[in-house]
C-alpha cells in the first residue's frame, strides 16, 4: 500500500511540475506574440493531456528510489530515460518540438528540455539527500 502512495504522491508531484512549466512556457510565447497565441483544433486539450502524460512518464519510474536492490545510479538512468521518452513522444505528437523552425531549433528545443529535466532532477536529488542527513542527524543525536 505504501508504494502506491508513494507512486500516487510522486506522480501528482510530477503531474504539477508538468502543468506549472507548461503555463510559464504558455505565457513567455504568448508575451512573444504580442497576445495573439492561437489555439485551434483543440491544440490546448492535447497539449494538456500531453503535459499530464509527461508527468507521469517522469513520476511512476521513481518508484525505483524505494527499490533497494537497484543502485540510485540505475534507478536514475531507468526513471529519465522512461520519462524522457515519454516526453518526446508526447512532443512530437502536439508539436512541442518546432519542426517547422527548422534543426536548430529542433535542436535547441530538445537540448533544452534535457537541461532542464537534469536540472529538475538535481533540485529533487538535492532535496531528498538534505533531507536524509537531518534525519541521520536527529537519529544521533537521540541515541
Amino acid at each position: 500500500m505504501k508504494k502506491i502512495i508513494d507512486i500516487i504522491k510522486s506522480s501528482a508531484i510530477s503531474i504539477m511540475m508538468s502543468c506549472t512549466i507548461f503555463v510559464i512556457v504558455g505565457i513567455v510565447f504568448d508575451q512573444m506574440g504580442k497576445g495573439c497565441f492561437n489555439m485551434s483544433n483543440y491544440s490546448f486539450t492535447k497539449m494538456a493531456i500531453a503535459c499530464a502524460v509527461t508527468g507521469l512518464g517522469f513520476g511512476v519510474p521513481s518508484i525505483l528510489y524505494s527499490i533497494e536492490r537497484i543502485p540510485v545510479t540505475l534507478a536514475t538512468i531507468i526513471q529519465l530515460g522512461i520519462g524522457f521518452t515519454v516526453y518526446f513522444a508526447a512532443a512530437s505528437i502536439v508539436g512541442w518540438i518546432p519542426k517547422q523552425a527548422g534543426l536548430t531549433a529542433c535542436i535547441l528545443t530538445v537540448v533544452g528540455m534535457f537541461v532542464l529535466g537534469i536540472i529538475i532532477w538535481f533540485c529533487f536529488m538535492k532535496y531528498y539527500k538534505n533531507l536524509a542527513d537531518r534525519m541521520n542527524k536527529e537519529i544521533l543525536r537521540r541515541n
